[in-house]
C-alpha cells in the first residue's frame, strides 16, 4: 500500500477546522507534515506535527496509523511522552472518511480535555518506560495487604519466583510479592492463597511509600534518581546504605527491586519498582559538618543517575477477576466437587476462573494419558492422582484459591459402608453440610443414591452427560435420584450399546468428546450462575444440543 501525497492533502483541505497545512511530504513508510487546528470556541489555533503510516487506513498493534503530536501538550490527559495525542478510532477503510473521523476525534480530544480540562471518571495509571537489564526483563506482581501504608514508611519486601517466560521477544523474569516487612517491625501479608504464600523465598526487595505518584505532570514517572531528594527521608538513606552493607560480600551485583508506593483510586496503592544493584545502589557518603568543620560523622544521600523501571503488575483479586467474575453466591461459597473426571475437572476449572476462592476436590482415581483429550489435565505432568494433578492446574490459574482434597475412600468405601446407619448418617450430613454447594460429577448411581436420601442443608447439584453428549442432565436436590434415573432409563437416548471398549479390563467409557462436555458443563453452569445469582430456585433441568440443522442448545427446567 502506498499514500498519495496529493489525494491525502485534499482530502484534509475538506476538513473545516484544520488550517494551514504545510511542510508535507513523503517517505518510504509514511507520510509526515505540520497543520493547525481552529474553531470558534478555541481561544488560539493549536498546532500539530502529523504522521500517516504507509498502511494507513489500517491499524496495527492495536494502534492508530496516524499520528498527531505537540510536545507543549504533554501535561493534558491522554498525551504521550513524546507529545503524541492518544486517541482510538473507528475501523473505515476509505481514506477521505477514515482522515475525517480521526481528525474529528483530535477535535473532541481538544475540547474535552484541552478547553474544558475534563477529569476521566477512570484511573490512568503513569506512564512508566519497562527497561531491560543486560537485555532481560524483570516483572513483579502484588495485591491487596491488611495495611495502611502512609507516607515514609519504609522497610523490606520478601519475593517469591513463579517462572521465566518470554516478553516482548525477550527472556522475563517473573516473581510476586509474598510479604511487607516494615522496618518497625512485623509483616503484611499479601493476600494470595496459601499455596502462594507458602513458595520458596528467593530474593529481599525494599519498599518506601511516597503517597503521591513520583511523577512529573502527574503522569511521566520520574528518569533520574535526583527527582526523588527532597522525598526519600534520611532514615530511608541510611536503611539503603546499610541494607547494601550487609549483602554486599554475599550479593554484590545482586539486582534489588525498590517498591515505590502511591495511592491511585479510593486509597488504593499502586507500587512501581526499580531496579538497583548491590554494589552500585544510587547513594554515596558525604561527611556531616557543623560550622564547616567536619565532625567524622557520615550521611547518605542519593547521586543523579538514570533510573532502571521494572514491569509491575497489581494482581488483585478485584482485577484478576474484573472482566467478568461468577456470582458472589458461587464466588464467595465453600464448594466441594466429587468426581473430577471430563464434567468435574471442567466445572473446577470453569469455577476457579470464574473467581471461586475455596474449592475442595473427591476423587479416588488417577489421570491417564487417554483422559486428557476430554478433560483439564496435562500430559506434560505425567501420571497422577486426579486430585493432586487438577490442584496443580487450578493452583496455576488463580493465585487466590484455596483447594483440600478429601480422603479417597470417603465416598467409595465410609460412606457407602456407614450410610444407613443413623449415627454415623448424622455424622455425614453435619460434614457435608460444611459445604454451601456440592457438585456430584460421578456418574455413580450408588453414590448420587446415598446423597439424595441425607437430609443435606447444602445445595447438592449432580451433573452428567449421555453416551456421546447430545444431553446433559442435571439433578437438584432433594429428589435427584428419580429425576436423573427417569431420564436415562425412560426419556433420553442414551445408547450404551455404543461406547469405546479400551484394553484390558477397564470399564467401557462414554464417547462424548471434549468439545461436547465443555460445551454442555459451560452452559449448565452459565444457567446455574444466572440462577443463584437472581436468588431464584434451582430447579432439575436437561440441556439438549441443537438438530443437525441448528447448532443452539435448548435448556428443559422441571
Amino acid at each position: 500500500m502506498s499514500l498519495d501525497i496529493k489525494e491525502i492533502r485534499k482530502f484534509i483541505d475538506k476538513i473545516s477546522f484544520v488550517k494551514n497545512i504545510y511542510c508535507l511530504s513523503k517517505n518510504d513508510i509514511s507520510v509526515s507534515g505540520k497543520f493547525q487546528i481552529d474553531f470558534d470556541s478555541l481561544p488560539a489555533p493549536l498546532d500539530f506535527e502529523i504522521s500517516i503510516a504507509n498502511h494507513y487506513p489500517l491499524r496495527s498493534y492495536d494502534a492508530e496509523s496516524i499520528k498527531f503530536v505537540n510536545k507543549q501538550l504533554r501535561h493534558y490527559r491522554h498525551v504521550m511522552g513524546d507529545g503524541t495525542v492518544c486517541i482510538h478510532t473507528t475501523h473505515n477503510r476509505n481514506l477521505e472518511q477514515k482522515l475525517l473521523i480521526d481528525f474529528t476525534s483530535l477535535k473532541k480530544w481538544i475540547e474535552k480535555y484541552y478547553i474544558n480540562n475534563d477529569q476521566d471518571e477512570h484511573y490512568e495509571h503513569i506512564i512508566v518506560p519497562e527497561n531491560t537489564i543486560d537485555n532481560v526483563y524483570y516483572s513483579f506482581s502484588f495485591t491487596e495487604v491488611d495495611n495502611v501504608f502512609i507516607a515514609g514508611d519504609f522497610g523490606s519486601v520478601e519475593i517469591s519466583i513463579l517462572s521465566d517466560g518470554v516478553y516482548k521477544e525477550k527472556i522475563v523474569h517473573n516473581y510476586f510479592v509474598q510479604h511487607f516487612m516494615p522496618q518497625g517491625g512485623g509483616k503484611c501479608s499479601c493476600k494470595w492463597s496459601n499455596q502462594y504464600l507458602g513458595s520458596p523465598k528467593v530474593n529481599t526487595g525494599l519498599y518506601y511509600f511516597i503517597e503521591k505518584p513520583p511523577a512529573e505532570l502527574e503522569r511521566f514517572i520520574f528518569q533520574d534518581w535526583d527527582s526523588f531528594y527532597d522525598i526519600f527521608t534520611d532514615d530511608f538513606l541510611v536503611f539503603l546504605h546499610q541494607f547494601e552493607k550487609n549483602n554486599l560480600k554475599e550479593f554484590r551485583n545482586r539486582k534489588t527491586p525498590l517498591f515505590l508506593g502511591y495511592k491511585t483510586i479510593q486509597s488504593e496503592i499502586h507500587w512501581q519498582v526499580a531496579l538497583i544493584e548491590i554494589g552500585k545502589f544510587p547513594i554515596h557518603g558525604v561527611p556531616i559538618k557543623i560550622q564547616g568543620r567536619k565532625t567524622g560523622k557520615w550521611k547518605s544521600e542519593l547521586t543523579s543517575g538514570s533510573i532502571k523501571w521494572a514491569i509491575s503488575r497489581n494482581a488483585s483479586y478485584k482485577y484478576f477477576f474484573g472482566r467478568g467474575s461468577l456470582t458472589k453466591k458461587i464466588t464467595e461459597k465453600k464448594i466441594l466437587i466429587v468426581g473430577i473426571g471430563a464434567i468435574g475437572s471442567m466445572v473446577a476449572t470453569t469455577l476457579v476462573r470464574g473467581g471461586c476462592k475455596n474449592l475442595d476436590f473427591a476423587d479416588f482415581d488417577v489421570k491417564e494419558y487417554e483422559n486428557v483429550c476430554r478433560s483439564e489435565y496435562f500430559f506434560n505432568l505425567g501420571m497422577n492422582d486426579k486430585v493432586d494433578e487438577l490442584k496443580r492446574i487450578v493452583t496455576a490459574i488463580s493465585p487466590f484459591v484455596e483447594i483440600a482434597t478429601i480422603n479417597k475412600d470417603y465416598f467409595q468405601n465410609i460412606i457407602k459402608s456407614f450410610y444407613d446407619d443413623k449415627e454415623y448418617k448424622n455424622i455425614f450430613v453435619t460434614q457435608l453440610d460444611k459445604y454451601d454447594i456440592i457438585f456430584d460429577c460421578t456418574t455413580d448411581d450408588d453414590l448420587m443414591y446415598i446423597l439424595d436420601n441425607l437430609s443435606l442443608e447444602s445445595t447438592l447439584i449432580n451433573l452428567s452427560t449421555t453416551n456421546k453428549g447430545k444431553e446433559l442432565v442435571c439433578g437438584i436436590y432433594p429428589n435427584i435420584y428419580r429425576f436423573v434415573k427417569t431420564q436415562y432409563n425412560d426419556i433420553l437416548e442414551n445408547g450404551f450399546d455404543d461406547l469405546y471398549n479400551p484394553t484390558g479390563c477397564w470399564s467401557p467409557t462414554f464417547k462424548a468428546s471434549y468439545l461436547d462436555i465443555n460445551f454442555m458443563a459451560q452452559y449448565a453452569i452459565k444457567h446455574i450462575n444466572r440462577v443463584l445469582g437472581e436468588e431464584k430456585k434451582l430447579n432439575n433441568f436437561i440441556i439438549k444440543s441443537g438438530a443437525t440443522d441448528s447448532f443452539g442448545p435448548s435448556l428443559i427446567e422441571f
